[in-house]
């Protein structure tokens, strides 16, 4: 039987390769873009129902919310919320748009969905 020797660049290219697999999945998680919409939201609102019976039932199956994932506050919690640096609003809904954990843009009130789309793609096309 022949004897197989190994050099020791063969012996470790396995175990770079794995490094820079390793290195390459903690890179894209720390890079990962941190985007989403707030709604901030009020049980007794008007215009914040008539948002969810127009918008909030589609909006998690549109293009825009794999970028920006729905995440709703009640307005009495938002006073609270400081995961952002947000300017604090009692208008019911309000819409903030976080990029990068900064805000990117707002939305104050709902009118109708024509409108809310377009000032939708105002924000994120900037």
């Amino acid at each position: 039987m022949k004897s197989i020797h190994l050099s020791k660049k063969y012996i470790y290219t396995p175990i770079i390769v794995f490094f820079i697999f390793i290195t390459s999945i903690f890179q894209s998680v720390d890079a990962k873009d941190t985007s989403l919409m707030i709604m901030i939201t009020d049980k007794n609102c008007l215009y914040c129902i008539v948002w969810e019976k127009q918008i909030g039932k589609i909006y998690p199956k549109t293009e825009i919310a794999k970028k920006f994932p729905l995440h709703r506050i009640e307005v009495k919690n938002f006073v609270n919320y400081t995961k952002y640096d947000l300017k604090k609003t009692n208008i019911t809904p309000t819409f903030i748009f976080i990029k990068n954990d900064n805000e990117a843009g707002r939305i104050e009130g709902y009118t109708n969905p024509e409108m809310f789309w377009w000032q939708v793609d105002e924000i994120i096309d900037n």
